[in-house]
This record gives structure tokens, C-alpha cells and sequence, in this order.
């Protein structure tokens, strides 16, 4: 009997530690007043009390706003839950310190992800998807050509292909941009003094350091590897 009473103890002590992790994860989740409304995806929630929480809908990416229907799919959203009251189930917090969550509009309980990718108005995000449901209601409005869906394919770049092509993009006009004078005063100023001439480079090319000409990083720009100079003792003797 001690045995059997000893075990009882532990299931019910361990029931309960499992009843408290839940209730504390429950305890990040909240009620409150849509407030601004960044794009598709992304929003602040003002709870009753506290300050305003920047969450972002699990599972789909809504185009950016310099994107075509970018700002068609904040529209939308607005529509949805634009100072509406909603239910926010908090998943994460993601490497911005947003929120992750799943929203429910009230009083009807509306899954606003859901309602999104139904009406064709984000993409799911099959990378991570979580709920497979919305799988097949990005199909479905994909078939009757909803929302974005309806769009010219070349306008229905991904968003997180659109945001990659913008930092490439960011990479490539942040390099160095040569002072061909610079180089060709400098080459005068002590010629003879290096191993090599240094052959002034025409203004306008960019250097991208390590580079190569046809790979991605040189993708439509005419790319210049540089080598590195010599300079000898001789060099300082003429000064």
C-alpha cells in the first residue's frame, strides 16, 4: 500500500507541474484593440492594460508595400480587424522581439490568418507552415485566381525572395566606387617606383573585394577583383 500510495503522490505532483507550465504559457496570451497596422502580416495590439505589443501572424508573409498589391493586402487586413477587438494567442517571440501569433477576431472568433490566405491575399510560408490547413486554402484561391493570385506572375514575386533580392541589392551599391584621379596622380608621382604600373581604373567600375566576375555578387556590374601592390624600398629611396 505505501508503494501504491507513494506512486499516486508522484502522478498527482506531476499532473499538477503540468498544469502550471500550461497556465504560464497561457498567461502570454492577451485580449486588445487593434491599434496601427504595418502591412499584411504585421500590427500593434493595445491590451487593457499596458503598452502596445508588435505582433506578426504565424505561418504567412503578406507582400512588402514596394511590392505590387503590397499595399492592397494591408488594405485587406485593415478591413479585417482595423480597431476590432482581438484574441491574441502568442506562439514566440521572433529575432525583432515581435510577437508570433495566431489572431481571433471577436466576438466571432474569425482566424485572421486564415481569412488572408482564403481570400488570396498573403502567401503561406511552407518553410514553417504549422497549420497545413492553409495549404489548401492558398490552393484554392490560387485556382480562382484571388487576390494576388490574380496578378501577372512576373508581379507574384515572394516576399521573402523580394526581401533577399533587396539585400543583395543593398550589398552591391555599398561597395567602394574607384577615384581613377587618385590612382592616376598617385601612379605619377613616383613612377618607376613600384614593380608595375599601376594602370588607372576608368571611373565608374565598382570594386567588389573577393568578387568573381559572373557570380552572383557581381550580377550585372562590371567587376573588378583587386590585387594587392608591391611596394619595395626602393620605392622610399626616391623620396
Amino acid at each position: 500500500m505505501p508503494t501504491l500510495l507513494n506512486r499516486t503522490r508522484l502522478l498527482l505532483a506531476g499532473a499538477c507541474l503540468l498544469l502550471t507550465a500550461v497556465a504560464h504559457a497561457d498567461e502570454q496570451d492577451f485580449a486588445g484593440t487593434v491599434r496601427k497596422i504595418f502591412d499584411g502580416d504585421s500590427f500593434l495590439v493595445r491590451p487593457a492594460k499596458g503598452r502596445d505589443v508588435d505582433v506578426r501572424l504565424q505561418d504567412i508573409d503578406a507582400p512588402e508595400k514596394d511590392q505590387p498589391y503590397g499595399n492592397t493586402a494591408r488594405a485587406a487586413l485593415v478591413a479585417l480587424i482595423g480597431d476590432r477587438n482581438v484574441f491574441v494567442d502568442v506562439i514566440e517571440t521572433d529575432c525583432y522581439g515581435r510577437k508570433v501569433v495566431r489572431v481571433y477576431r471577436e466576438p466571432d472568433r474569425l482566424d485572421v490568418a486564415k481569412a488572408l490566405v482564403r481570400d488570396g491575399h498573403v502567401w503561406v510560408y511552407r518553410r514553417t507552415v504549422h497549420d497545413q490547413s492553409l495549404i489548401a486554402l492558398e490552393e484554392a484561391a490560387r485556382a480562382s485566381r484571388r487576390g494576388l493570385w490574380a496578378l501577372d506572375p512576373s508581379d507574384r514575386v515572394p516576399p521573402w525572395q523580394h526581401r533577399y533580392h533587396q539585400r543583395q541589392k543593398g550589398k552591391r551599391t555599398s561597395v567602394a566606387w574607384v577615384d581613377a584621379d587618385a590612382f592616376a596622380s598617385l601612379e605619377r608621382a613616383q613612377p618607376g617606383g613600384f614593380h608595375q604600373a599601376i594602370t588607372p581604373v576608368s571611373a565608374g567600375i565598382v570594386i567588389a573585394p573577393g568578387a568573381v566576375v559572373g557570380g552572383e555578387a557581381g550580377a550585372g556590374w562590371a567587376v573588378v577583383v583587386p590585387q594587392p601592390i608591391e611596394v619595395t624600398d626602393h620605392f622610399y629611396a626616391q623620396r
